[in-house]
């Protein structure tokens, strides 16, 4: 073999060795995330909420370390943690690793800080369990309370918001027995993870459930039309059953309303739905949501509850035009609008338009009409009397001659 080979070979093996080299370890990078900082009672348990993962796609080891605690296991991403017996008198905390590696040798690293409170294996704790009942709008979210009693706790509740710094917190409930206890939650947005815990104080201080998370169903996203409303009118006195947006009336007319409301998509919930009765119209009642008679007042607000999606729901109602005296002559335009909101959407209008026409009634007036109410000089065979004795007078000449008398004299 001669040099120039030997040389070839050379360079092509170091482009190949560059190339495998780079295209393995080139851009890989790992995430790791160990979750949001934990509130422990003395010996409480909780699952960690580690994850990770490797940008390339590539497969990623874990590995958990904690300077105090046991794990059920240190080579999963989310282990059972047992907090230590804390007999301090105080808070004390410990610090929990999360390592992310690939087998290229690169990793990334996460820790937590548990918090524990004072107590013994007696003490009083507190575990937040699954949220239940989750749909688009709210959740029951669940916990067991644990060696409480009449002389130890003051309040359970839960925080709970859309990180692990929550921000909102139910209403505070007294209890002082143990058992599991449950809250509701209501106006979330769908499509949306939210955190929660429970929370318990009393003469032992503050103490916490371990964080956990549940997410809302549907899209999470309501658009300009996903409620919609559609309001049509028919007169009942004309007998024009055909409903429309526009319709004609006279003054003193029976008017009925529809206003069909739909959610597109994912239910709506609160709908509120307001009529505005204009100058022309007064209302008659006869309110109707479906087919079930409603008591309520459509003109200051009325709160139908959840219209569930493509299920629409029809409002109906009755108005009559007001009376003639209220118009003026000729075509008078009143339009009737409805407007409906809901916790998801803003508000959407519709318009139902009533031309109500008054006609032009002529009185009597001092004009003479050339009528006398005398039969004789109001018929109308009077002037073709005298036309009759016209026409006789100039064929026989008598007409020249009474002229000739009219000169001679």
């Amino acid at each position: 073999m001669n040099m120039k080979t030997i040389i070839k070979i050379g360079l092509l093996s170091l482009i190949c060795f560059a190339i495998f080299s780079i295209g393995g370890t080139a851009s890989a990078y790992q995430t790791s995330n160990a979750g949001s900082d934990l509130y422990l009672a003395s010996g409480q348990n909780t699952t960690l909420q580690g994850s990770g993962y490797d940008s390339d796609g590539y497969s990623v080891n874990y590995y958990w370390s904690c300077n105090g605690g046991t794990l059920s296991s240190y080579n999963i991403a989310q282990p059972i943690y047992t907090a230590p017996t804390n007999n301090y008198n105080y808070q004390t905390s410990y610090i929990c690793t999360l390592t992310v590696s690939n087998s290229y040798g690169t990793a990334n690293s996460d820790s937590t800080t548990i918090y524990v409170n004072y107590g013994n294996n007696n003490s009083v704790s507190i575990q937040t369990t699954y949220a239940t009942y989750v749909s688009n709008f709210q959740a029951t979210l669940n916990a067991t309370l644990s060696n409480a009693n009449s002389s130890s706790v003051s309040y359970i509740y839960f925080q709970w918001g859309t990180t692990s710094n929550y921000g909102s917190e139910t209403p505070r409930q007294s209890t002082s027995y143990s058992g599991t206890f449950i809250q509701n939650i209501a106006n979330l947005n769908s499509g949306t993870t939210y955190h929660y815990r429970a929370v318990a104080t009393g003469n032992f201080g503050t103490i916490y459930g371990q964080d956990m998370t549940f997410t809302t169903t549907g899209t999470g996203y309501y658009g300009s039309n996903a409620l919609t409303i559609d309001k049509k009118v028919i007169d009942i006195t004309s007998g024009n059953a055909s409903w429309s947006t526009y319709i004609n009336a006279n003054p003193s007319d029976i008017l009925s309303f529809s206003i069909t409301i739909q959610a597109k998509g994912q239910d709506a919930h609160n709908v509120v739905i307001r009529d505005i009765i204009p100058s022309g119209l007064i209302y008659k009642g006869n309110l109707m949501v479906g087919l079930t008679n409603y008591g309520g007042d459509i003109t200051s607000g009325l709160n139908i509850g959840t219209v569930y999606a493509n299920q629409p729901i029809i409002v109906s109602y009755q108005a009559q035009v007001a009376p003639t005296n209220s118009f003026s002559y000729g075509a008078n335009t009143i339009n009737s609008s409805t407007t409906v909101s809901s916790n998801e959407t803003s508000a959407q209008t519709d318009l139902a338009t009533i031309t109500v026409n008054k006609s032009l009634v002529y009185g009597a007036t001092t004009i003479s009409t050339g009528l006398t109410n005398n039969l004789i000089t109001d018929s109308f065979l009077l002037p073709l009397l005298l036309i009759a004795i016209c026409l006789w007078g100039y064929s026989s000449g008598k007409v020249n001659k009474f002229s000739d008398w009219l000169k001679t004299k």
